[in-house]
């Protein structure tokens, strides 16, 4: 199971970045093939170069983007750079100035691109290093990272082949796709039941969890009458647990080899958020806050902006020297936008609707945490419920 989770966290598996890896998985992915095609709908690609798993989403998220792009600019130059390694030859050599040329042609009427501009090569540069990354590409000669200061840098590639294999294989023509959203019905469409189950799966398998809503009904229905099902599916593959409640449902991996993502992770801003949310917990039952019909709870900017203030003051002297020297408006912020990436709230016009989740992911300093800073005193880890 511990492949399969390696499997699900990354991009492919290649016979030369992990030869070991690519093997064990060609022998064990037999006993998946039900889960793979049957309950998650995926497309698996396994041949002499790479094991790949097209882990499509039922819905796009902002936290599904490469984690290191950040403009739709790098977008748009990985596909032109995907063009042109489908041009040459598995393992020809090439310049980056023969890309860069290649790569204005192929924007030119839809985003062109400027190399005397610096935002322009950053991005370039941030495409460059994914590719090597990713084993598209490999540097014999030069640095990637030098073509953002000089656009007069040269570096010298070889195209690995594996580009071909880095699309997406939707099974129908995408052609009249122009948006997210049309992307995200080919989840709905085909027969009612086969779609409703490979939107189940791939909600619990890739996600923080599903919740119930008006349009997500049928599906936690589904959940709820086959969690038995669902439960010895995914356990098998990931080792977890299917955790059913009234509004949500979601399935916690034990402990074994990462997967992905992890909440509560490392980072000073999780211990915060579950800090947060046990205090928002306490004022939820206490009935500070109302509970509506979901079980979500809608607090105003201001409300929130409380909480956190409340929570720093108690807590704050415990978390990391980076978020305690944060201004107040700077932690709500970085609060807000991590909570929102792991579906704990939804950011509304001024308004913040907490999920579920926020009372049932919750942590607690020891009962020794005087929130007091002593020179030299390293923190004590939260106790997670």
């Amino acid at each position: 199971m511990d492949e399969f989770r390696a499997l699900l966290d990354r991009f492919w598996v290649t016979r030369a970045g992990n030869k070991e890896l690519y093997f064990t998985l060609k022998r064990i992915l037999p006993e998946y093939r039900r889960l793979i095609n049957e309950q998650l709908g995926w497309n698996l690609i396994v041949n002499e170069a790479i094991v790949k798993l097209e882990k499509v989403p039922p819905r796009a998220l902002p936290w599904m983007g490469i984690q290191s792009f950040q403009t739709p600019m790098d977008y748009c130059l990985l596909c032109a750079v995907l063009l042109f390694l489908a041009d040459l030859d598995d393992g020809a050599p090439f310049l980056l100035s023969s890309l860069t040329r290649a790569v204005e042609t192929f924007l030119a009427e839809v985003r062109p691109v400027d190399w005397t501009q610096f935002l322009h090569r950053k991005s370039l540069v941030r495409v460059l290093q994914y590719a090597q990354e990713t084993g598209l590409v490999l540097v014999y000669d030069g640095d990637s990272a030098g073509f953002g200061g000089n656009r007069d840098q040269e570096v010298l590639y070889e195209n690995t082949g594996l580009s071909r294999h880095f699309p997406v294989h939707f099974g129908r023509d995408i052609m009249e796709c122009r948006s997210i959203e049309d992307f995200e019905a080919f989840a709905w469409a085909g027969e009612e039941t086969e779609s409703r189950r490979h939107r189940v799966y791939r909600q619990l398998a890739l996600t923080p969890g599903l919740y119930c809503s008006d349009e997500s009904r049928s599906d936690y229905d589904y959940i709820k009458n086959q969690r038995k099902a669902i439960n010895a599916s995914l356990d098998k593959a990931l080792d977890g647990e299917l955790q059913v409640h009234k509004n949500g449902a979601f399935f916690l991996l034990s402990e074994g080899d990462r997967c992905g993502a992890v909440y509560p992770g490392t980072r000073a801003l999780s211990d915060a958020a579950l800090l947060l949310c046990a205090q928002l917990r306490e004022e939820i039952v206490q009935g500070r806050y109302l509970r509506r019909e979901d079980d979500t709870v809608l607090l105003s900017g201001w409300e929130f902006r409380h909480e956190v203030e409340r929570c720093r003051a108690r807590w704050g002297n415990g978390w990391g020297s980076q978020i305690r020297a944060m201004s107040l408006e700077r932690v709500v912020q970085e609060l807000t936008d991590y909570m929102a990436e792991w579906m704990l709230l939804e950011k509304l016009e001024g308004d913040i609707l907490l999920a579920p989740a926020v009372g049932k992911l919750v942590g607690h300093y020891p009962a020794s945490f005087h929130n007091e800073l002593s020179e030299g005193e390293e923190d004590e880890p939260l106790e997670d419920e």
